[in-house]
């Protein structure tokens, strides 16, 4: 499980936080306006190196899988290790096999996301809910192909269940939800 760091979830776009840097961010964010879809998470520990994440939300620029956002249109953003993966717009009721869903994606640029950053997702989403939901913002309840293979059968995938967090496997030929990074 992912620590929450120094962010603190109240109602869904309310958020505070414990250092003066973030919290001034995010008053300039409510100030504004703009309601803030993003979770902030650090695997090492509290830091006070946040910066600014386009116009809704904050993200640590030290730890791997920092941050997380949706847009109303069901658009995601990652930050994998400092490098931006912003999101490409798949409906959130598309539907299909993991051989077109990779087709789609690498069209539009984009890629399946791994199963550990779709895991990431489900924890810190029921971390910052206070344990309420395990379902992101712009998600359906239900299983997301990932881009992990199955390394014992090549005709099989992971995805994970955005209603438990739970990893599964399934035939690549069944269809499930998807959602594209980049």
């Amino acid at each position: 499980m992912i620590p929450q760091a120094e962010l603190s979830y109240d109602t869904p776009g309310n958020y505070s936080a414990a250092c003066a840097s973030v919290q001034a961010m995010l008053d300039a964010i409510t100030d504004s306006g703009a309601s803030s879809s993003c979770l902030s998470y650090n695997n090492s520990g509290l830091s006070d190196v946040y910066i600014r994440w386009g116009a809704s939300g904050i993200k640590g620029t030290s730890t791997p899988i920092q941050a997380w956002s949706s847009s109303p249109v069901g658009a995601a953003t990652w930050d994998v290790q400092g490098v931006n993966s912003s999101g490409v717009f798949v409906s959130s009721d598309t539907y299909m096999n993991w051989d077109t869903a990779n087709t789609a994606c690498g069209i539009a640029g984009g890629r399946l996301p791994t199963m550990e950053e779709l895991k990431t997702l489900t924890d810190a989403t029921y971390i910052a809910s206070g344990n309420a939901t395990r379902t992101p913002p712009g998600f359906v309840a239900d299983y997301y192909w990932s881009s992990t293979a199955v390394p014992s059968n090549s005709t099989w995938a992971y995805s994970v269940d955005m209603t438990s967090g739970n990893i599964g496997d399934g035939y690549k030929a069944t269809d499930s939800y998807v959602r594209c990074v980049r």
